[in-house]
């Protein structure tokens, strides 16, 4: 039988008044949604994010320290019968406050995203920096790395930059950037291992200004992409051109009502397996919203489920596709959610796993 187990990357350093412990491993039962603790890592500093390679058994983590001018990336193998982690290496991740990571389609190459708090102008200051993956799964020096601001910039401007995440397209050909301070998605050339990141025939999409793009996720069928935006609550509909890797802003829609006037933010957006369903998380609202996707990738809305806790930054669908959990960082833990596979619909269960502060879930099934 195959075991799935949940990772749970935790603040547990500067995180008061409570800190969390790393990373947690859970193994999941999708039959009845519940989560039982089977080990943890304690030896990493605020695991903010995680990201998976199921095949290679294989876990990396994103150090999130903004004190730190230089984030890490973290590489751990993953015992499949027990789940428990056991450390390769780290490489500095060559820019401040390390937010995501992101395999290309082969999964032998890692991009890191920093979101960057640091001074201006302080070093090395880069906003995407790539990995080649050893055999072994740990990780290789950057080899390629750009910064979207200042003399040494990539494409100048007068903004900020806030990287906040790194998606290769699913053809493999272009790596796109979310940039919220810039209110960008940057596109490159997928870089060939010891390349540089060169800009693409299309550089980058123009979002409104005070967007604040921050996660994109594509659809299966490789030709539309969804961006949640962080700062002025939307989700906006992208159409690709995989030969000039321009995303074409299309529909956009609110992610929280129009009477709510509160302050909030975006955080985590994810499509279903089947592609039938689109979900984003609402932190202030505290939120899942819920889209059906028609067959042209435009959405619509069928409603909005409370989180159950305060910050829901992160949000993940299991393998079965028959629960949500939620993370929300700012209290209430994990939430368990059913979901209606048919409707896309979501019904708390009332399960809970009381974490202080979970960042990202990601989970794993092996045989």
């Amino acid at each position: 039988m195959s075991k799935t187990y949940a990772f749970v990357g935790n603040l547990n350093r500067n995180a008061l008044p409570d800190e969390g412990k790393g990373i947690s491993v859970f193994r999941f039962d999708d039959k009845t949604g519940d989560l039982s603790l089977v080990s943890e890592y304690l030896a990493i500093d605020n695991p903010g994010y995680l990201a998976i390679d199921e095949k290679r058994k294989r876990l990396y983590a994103a150090v999130e320290i903004p004190s730190w001018n230089e984030g890490m990336a973290v590489a751990f193998d993953i015992n499949p019968a027990t789940g428990a982690l056991s450390y390769i290496n780290m490489q500095p991740t060559l820019g401040n406050t390390t937010c995501h990571l992101g395999f290309d389609q082969s999964g032998e190459t890692i991009f890191a995203s920093n979101y960057t708090v640091a001074d201006l102008g302080e070093r090395p200051g880069n906003a995407v920096a790539a990995f080649a993956i050893r055999a072994d799964g740990g990780l290789e020096p950057a080899f390629a790395a750009a910064i979207h601001e200042g003399k040494n910039a990539i494409l100048p401007t007068d903004k900020r930059q806030h990287g906040h995440c790194a998606v290769v397209s699913p053809d493999n050909r272009t790596l796109f950037v979310c940039d919220l301070g810039l209110d960008r998605i940057m596109a490159y050339k997928l870089p060939a291992k010891g390349g540089k990141l060169e800009l693409a025939a299309t550089p980058f999409t123009q979002l409104p200004d005070g967007a604040g793009p921050r996660h994109l996720t594509f659809h299966k069928n490789g030709k539309i992409a969804y961006v949640i935006n962080e700062l002025n609550s939307t989700v906006s509909v992208l159409h690709y051109n995989p030969e000039t890797a321009e995303l074409t802003l299309g529909q956009t829609l609110p992610s929280i009502p129009a009477d709510f006037k509160d302050t909030n933010t975006c955080a985590e957006i994810a499509v279903s397996a089947d592609g039938r369903f689109l979900y984003g998380s609402n932190r202030g609202h505290n939120s899942i919203v819920s889209y059906a996707i028609a067959a042209d990738g435009n959405i619509s809305l069928i409603g909005r489920t409370p989180s159950q806790g305060l910050g829901p930054r992160n949000f993940v669908i299991d393998p079965s596709g028959k629960f949500m959990l939620v993370a929300n960082q700012k209290g209430g833990g994990i939430a368990v959610f059913s979901r209606d596979i048919e409707t896309g619909a979501l019904e708390d269960t009332g399960k809970r796993v009381g974490l202080p502060t979970p960042m990202r879930i990601v989970f794993g099934q092996f045989e």
